[in-house]
């Protein structure tokens, strides 16, 4: 029988950690003593520099579309992204170049056999121009006039985009805007009561405006994919008209440390095998700091400890989640001649009952012999 002082001495090996697995105690002081991670850049502009696409990718018709295809797939995209629409301005650019070129048999002709250098050796063209073209007149910015007191010219087109048979009136509106804020963990977490976003306008001809920014309120414990929606602060209407809504898109990045599933965070506990077989009380780091965690006797590895509250909190103020705590038991790889000897005394005693993983073992053992 191996002795109770022996086995105790055995177990109480000190406490290794694992090559590139802190413990939340070192994890805490890496913390403490790192640098403060330089904030992510909350400038988003709206429209991003890409490469050129193809025209006919553009515009969604076959390298082989007739004139009147070419002309009907642009006239819905055009419709469909114009910027007096509260449209997408790049977009809306994008395709009035694409049209302008391809409704050209000789420009087309020079796209076809050369591409986009065939365009560049000639510059960009008005995207307005090719509205008016696609349309028929005088549609350029969507203000229609009355000429000589009679019928407004492009009243089917204005039925066409705003529904009803009516003439629109009044000022327009200002048009709504998204943009990402990008969040630390620890600040989508605990919430941020004061987060800086800009950006630059975009005029309705897709060329980049005024340079605006916008103080954000996140409240603790946002998600990837939430919107915070920011009444007033989108494009600028006309005068007298409101300004458009400004949805900020969140985007958290994810943690070294810490793991979020829904309202619960994960976290991995390194345990040496004497603390596991004994049962210990162990420090772990949680979002409010070190706790301890209770680590019942013979703890196996994967196990999963609880720890009721420390999770995320509810956006709604509903609670919080719980942390989820994942065991890795540690084994010594270094053992000292007397820890190796109470190890064989312990390998040697005979349990005093097979477990089924043992008697298994001993039928596929008695198969193969």
């Amino acid at each position: 029988m191996l002795p109770r002082a022996g086995l105790r001495t055995l177990l109480a090996a000190r406490h290794r950690v694992v090559r590139g697995a802190p413990s939340p105690r070192a994890t805490l002081h890496h913390l403490a003593r790192r640098p403060p991670r330089r904030a992510p850049a909350p400038y988003h502009r709206v429209l991003s520099s890409k490469a050129k696409r193809d025209y006919y990718e553009v515009l969604g018709v076959p390298r082989s579309a007739t004139a009147a295809e070419i002309k009907k797939a642009y006239r819905k995209l055009a419709k469909e992204h114009h910027p007096d629409a509260g449209g997408d301005a790049a977009k809306f650019q994008e395709a009035s170049e694409a049209y302008e070129v391809l409704s050209d048999t000789e420009k087309r002709q020079g796209y076809d056999a050369y591409g986009h250098a065939a365009q560049d050796l000639g510059g960009g063209g008005d995207p307005f121009e090719a509205f008016r073209q696609a349309f028929g007149g005088q549609a350029g910015g969507f203000h229609f006039h009355q000429q000589g007191g009679g019928q407004e010219p492009f009243e089917d087109l204005l039925n066409e985009f705003f529904g009803g048979g009516q003439r629109r009136r009044g000022p327009r509106r200002g048009a709504d805007l998204q943009l990402t804020l990008r969040l630390s963990f620890m600040e989508a977490a605990r919430g941020v009561q004061e987060k800086t976003l800009e950006w630059h306008e975009v005029a309705r001809d897709g060329r980049r405006g005024d340079r605006k920014s916008v103080d954000v309120r996140v409240p603790a414990g946002v998600d990837s994919g939430m919107q915070i929606r920011l009444s007033g602060k989108g494009g600028q209407g006309d005068p007298g008209a409101p300004s458009g809504d400004l949805f900020v898109q969140i985007e958290v990045e994810p943690d070294s440390y810490f793991e979020r599933d829904g309202p619960d965070i994960h976290v991995a506990l390194e345990v040496p095998f004497a603390d596991a077989a004994l049962g210990a009380t162990v420090d772990v780091l949680t979002l409010d700091g070190i706790v301890q965690l209770k680590v019942p006797p013979g703890c196996q590895p994967l196990s999963k400890l609880r720890l009721r509250g420390k999770g995320l909190p509810s956006v709604d103020r509903r609670g919080r989640g719980n942390q989820i705590v994942t065991v890795h038991v540690t084994v010594p790889e270094v053992l000292s001649p007397r820890q190796k000897e109470l190890l064989e005394e312990f390998r040697n005693e005979e349990p005093a009952e097979e477990s089924p993983a043992q008697r298994a073992l001993k039928r596929l053992r008695g198969f193969f012999s």
